[in-house]
């Protein structure tokens, strides 16, 4: 695999900051760009979500629950991989594997939550290691391939989440992917349209038997339950 991203379609780089930034410039930038959903440590005493919180049932240290579960379970040395942070939002999880030594595109489909990493990126001075990509998985083109995809908190909000999920496959033998999961016994998915007032993204909700047999019919050849303490979400491992 080549050393950047320049051969996949849409991929950008994060250029380095235009020069250094202060404290205080840095929280406006922070507030200007907010607010954040994920919850960064930019420099000593500068917190994202300490500025400019997301509103939502999410805590003031969001996403550190969910890092807890995947702390251990990304290699701890990702030098030489070619990662794709799928749905990487404000881009916590993609500079932890660029500190880790991996190269990571990251993409979503918001571009005001890629302009948040661009920053984040840019602030740890790991700009070299994160490209980014503002769409959704169909922006993935055919043939693209990484050493590893990451897919947090993704696969509930796809319109067609088997079909999408099978390009997520074709791109990788080594998948981690963590979803809002039904409680009922089983194997299918419940789907929860939009509700004025309440929330305005369709949501499914798959068992936890439905997700292994779509991941089973993505042709991955060992699936693995990683623990997960978070009430109704599940924790995957797949890989061929």
């Amino acid at each position: 695999m080549t050393a950047d991203f320049t051969d996949i379609s849409g991929a950008q780089p994060i250029p380095p900051p235009e020069g250094p930034l202060s404290g205080a410039d840095l929280r406006a930038r922070v507030a200007e760009l907010g607010p954040w959903f994920h919850n960064i440590k930019l420099a000593p005493g500068i917190a994202t979500r300490g500025i400019a919180p997301a509103p939502g049932p999410q805590p003031a240290d969001h996403p550190l629950r969910r890092w807890q579960v995947y702390r251990e379970v990304l290699p701890a040395d990702m030098a030489g991989m070619r990662v794709l942070d799928l749905g990487s939002a404000d881009g916590f999880f993609a500079l932890e594997m660029a500190r880790r030594g991996a190269l990571v595109l990251a993409q979503d489909s918001w571009g005001a939550m890629i302009a948040r990493l661009r920053l984040a990126a840019q602030a740890a001075g790991l700009q070299d290691r994160i490209w980014t990509r503002v769409g959704e998985v169909t922006a993935i083109r055919p043939g693209e391939r990484y050493d590893a995809v990451l897919a947090l908190g993704l696969l509930y909000h796809l319109r067609h989440p088997f079909h999408d999920l099978e390009i997520i496959a074709s791109t990788t033998d080594l998948l981690w992917l963590e979803t809002t999961l039904h409680p009922g016994a089983g194997s299918f998915i419940h789907f929860k349209p939009p509700a004025a007032g309440v929330h305005h993204i369709r949501k499914w909700f798959p068992t936890r038997d439905c997700v292994r047999d779509m991941l089973d019919e993505c042709r991955f050849t060992s699936i693995e339950t990683i623990p997960d303490p978070t009430p109704n979400r599940g924790s995957f491992l797949a890989r061929r």
